[in-house]
């Protein structure tokens, strides 16, 4: 799979079907539209992409910076696992959102992409404040020869998947959820960094991840995890929230993997999935306390995982 950077004066040799929009997540609506891409690329005998803006549209839009689902690294490997041959990385800027819909499909995606046919969901928009919708883009597409392919809304429970959904569910910790919607667990990527190493002075050491997206913020607690490093899988312990107990300041993901006898893990780049949320985060009336408690947590999440009380 290529990654490449493009502008809205890139001039794209290779013809390809293209898949637009925000994919926040890459959940089962989003999977839905790049497996589309997909075949509609064998079908029409060129390579299949997705022109992905580097930040999410809101953040020019709304002037706000959009919790996200999933770092630019993920959606690169989610997207690879699924097929992709191409993304095209576009920033979003105040050109593209003064473009006309004329403009961004005829001069942008034919002329200058190259695109052979465009795949979008059924709500997807586009074009100066929102004007183009998806019959303003069946008759462009019709005028520059080119195949389109709308998908319907995927459900779940007879609602329809979005990201805002999903981003509900985390922030609630209702982890089964999210991972039902994104069909597989909302995860944190991170490098794991010093803290200031509690955990290893009462024998209860933790990975403590420092991670670069602006990620949804899950509900503070406790969470079973799954841990991958260096490619292999472990069960974890993490704790999200602020550490009331210290009165520390941020938010801190800090992580005990079960079984892990491998190398340190400073400066590794470890991926979090939260599996199962355990209980709120507490205050605790000293070290002492939090010790007994972090044992309590340690012990039910090993019997938990004995039993497979949860959705791996």
């Amino acid at each position: 799979m290529e990654v490449i950077q493009v502008d809205l004066d890139s001039e794209i040799s290779q013809e390809a079907t293209i898949a637009l929009g925000n994919f926040d997540g890459l959940h089962s609506g989003h999977k839905a539209l790049i497996e589309e891409v997909v075949d509609m690329a064998k079908k029409l005998n060129c390579r299949s992409s997705v022109l992905m803006f580097k930040t999410h549209t809101k953040n020019t839009t709304d002037g706000i910076s959009q919790e996200l689902l999933t770092s630019r690294s993920q959606k690169h490997d989610i997207l690879r696992e699924m097929g992709i041959d191409i993304i095209y990385e576009i920033e979003f800027t105040k050109r593209i959102m003064r473009m006309s819909p004329e403009a961004f499909v005829t001069d942008f995606l034919v002329g200058h992409l190259k695109a052979k046919g465009v795949v979008v969901g059924y709500d997807y928009r586009f074009g100066f404040k929102a004007s183009g919708d998806v019959n303003t883009l069946d008759a462009l597409c019709k005028s520059n020869g080119i195949a389109l392919s709308v998908k319907n809304a995927v459900t779940y429970d007879d609602e329809a998947i979005s990201s805002t959904r999903i981003r509900s569910a985390v922030k609630e910790g209702n982890v089964q959820l999210a991972r039902a919607l994104l069909t597989r667990p909302f995860t944190i990527r991170g490098k794991v960094v010093p803290g200031k190493q509690l955990g290893r002075t009462i024998g209860i050491p933790t990975a403590n991840i420092l991670y670069n997206a602006n990620y949804v913020v899950p509900k503070y607690g406790v969470y079973l995890t799954g841990v991958t490093v260096d490619g292999k899988h472990y069960y974890g312990a993490t704790n999200i929230g602020t550490n009331p107990t210290f009165d520390e300041q941020g938010i801190k993901v800090e992580t005990y993997l079960y079984d892990y006898e491998g190398d340190s893990l400073y400066g590794k780049i470890i991926d979090v999935a939260l599996l199962d949320f355990i209980r709120p985060e507490e205050a605790f009336d000293g070290v002492e306390a939090l010790k007994a408690r972090m044992d309590k947590d340690l012990s039910d999440i090993r019997e938990r995982i004995a039993r497979e009380e949860f959705t791996k």
